[in-house]
């Protein structure tokens, strides 16, 4: 599989009489835009709001972050299974409107309790919190959707989500006659066959409704680990749908894995990147964990792969599922490299890990999640005001913040992408 993605760098957004892309500068009438969300009536009301990185602006209520891709080529659609058949992606040409994203914004009705909940998601343009966050650092476009009174909860997440997809495919599609500033070319070519195999597994959650994932229009909840080539994952053929504070993980960073980037910058250089397995955490009891870290491993043997990297979305039950396949990747003598925030404090006798197991012995930490982060006031609030975080307690989001970094957006993934590391106390 070979897939061009054919990039199309956004410099600044600006609102204007007519949906332009020209020179970096991506123009938004608003009421077109309007008029597309609300097509169907499946909301109250729809608005639009620009938040450029540096902004004093902070975004509440987040659900996704897409960026905008435009299938000109290949054998599927943009993300398939939402907007086109579930046809494999991940060959053709594929063009991508980089650095911005669009945001879905929004907040839930209907009675919310135990895993159907959604946890609140913030995003600061800048300050302190920018480094806690996904996409602070990326010129976004918010869509803040007003539901309707008669919605249930499923019914107005379902909407939200395709008609986020919609708009950033349609927004994507104004460069279908143009030619891309930079092709990014994605392909597994044949390599020196003496260098280490490797291959990525990719943990996602799913427990239901509000903590997801959806691979080609589907749910996870019923799936075995899966072999997928990585330029599926870049070309959207995983959308995200969980909205647990920390461990959301938006389709933006699905469709641009840090890990898939890395293995394929070194790609015949220093190893040989044998392709990818999705699983998902959360399984339902012990019997259900052993048999899909079983089956990972089995799949990575399939693949005679000599080593594996692992990277992590969930919380303590997901914890055993994720330990459980590095210790199967160990003993079927694939060298097992985990990816994993700590939970213990520094200066305590507090295990930085919920759960271990003994052949785990290449551990990468990413840092602590749960520190504190004092937040400044921002001049612009997008989203709700009055905002409640894990445990219940309300929060004025246009004034000061004394949170901990896990009430930002995508918190997981931040520490890895920025740099964050755990070190000795």
């Amino acid at each position: 599989m070979r897939l061009e993605m054919g990039l199309f760098p956004v410099e600044d957004i600006v609102e204007g009489d007519e949906t332009t892309f020209s020179d970096g500068l991506l123009t938004l009438n608003f009421k077109q835009l309007r008029d597309m969300a609300m097509e169907e009536e499946k909301f109250e009301d729809v608005s639009f709001h620009i938040a450029l990185p540096g902004d004093s602006v902070r975004i509440t209520n987040v659900l996704d972050a897409v960026e905008p891709i435009h299938k000109i080529n290949g054998n599927s659609s943009e993300f398939p299974g939402f907007l086109g058949p579930a046809r494999t992606a991940g060959d053709g040409l594929t063009h991508k409107l980089s650095g911005m994203c669009v945001l879905s914004s929004t907040f839930f009705l209907g009675p919310q309790t135990g895993i159907m909940t959604c946890r609140e998601g913030i995003i600061d343009m800048s300050g302190p919190g920018t480094k806690f966050c996904t996409n602070s650092d990326t010129l976004n476009l918010v869509i803040r959707f007003l539901p309707l009174s008669s919605a249930t909860n499923i019914e107005h997440d379902d909407a939200v989500r395709l008609v986020t997809l919609k708009i950033s495919s349609w927004l994507a599609s104004l460069t279908k006659d143009m030619s891309p500033k930079e092709t990014k070319v994605y392909e597994l070519t044949d390599v020196d066959p003496s260098l280490p195999k490797v291959v990525y597994v990719d943990q996602v959650m799913h427990q239901a409704p509000m903590v997801q994932t959806f691979m080609y229009g589907k749910d996870l909840g019923d799936s075995l680990p899966t072999l997928i080539h990585p330029n599926e994952m870049l070309d959207g053929a995983v959308v995200g749908g969980n909205y647990k504070t920390s461990q959301k993980v938006p389709t933006y960073l699905h469709c641009n894995k840090p890990l898939i980037l890395e293995l394929y910058s070194r790609h015949g250089i220093d190893l040989n990147f044998v392709g990818m397995i999705l699983t998902r955490g959360h399984r339902d009891n012990q019997a259900l964990k052993e048999r899909s870290a079983q089956y990972v491993a089995k799949l990575a043997k399939i693949l005679k792969a000599d080593g594996a990297v692992l990277s992590f979305e969930g919380g303590g039950n997901s914890s055993v599922d994720y330990w459980l396949t590095v210790q199967a990747l160990e003993q079927m003598d694939i060298t097992a490299v985990p990816i994993i925030y700590e939970v213990g404090r520094p200066g305590t006798d507090e295990f930085p890990l919920v759960y271990h197991v003994p052949e785990a012995n290449s551990i990468v930490s990413k840092g602590a999640n749960g520190d504190k982060v004092d937040a400044p006031a921002m001049e612009k609030v997008i989203g709700s005001e009055k905002i409640f975080l894990y445990g219940g307690q309300e929060f004025d989001a246009r004034g000061n913040l004394k949170i901990t970094n896990s009430d930002y957006y995508a918190t997981e993934w931040a520490l890895d992408i920025n740099g964050f590391v755990g070190k000795d106390f």
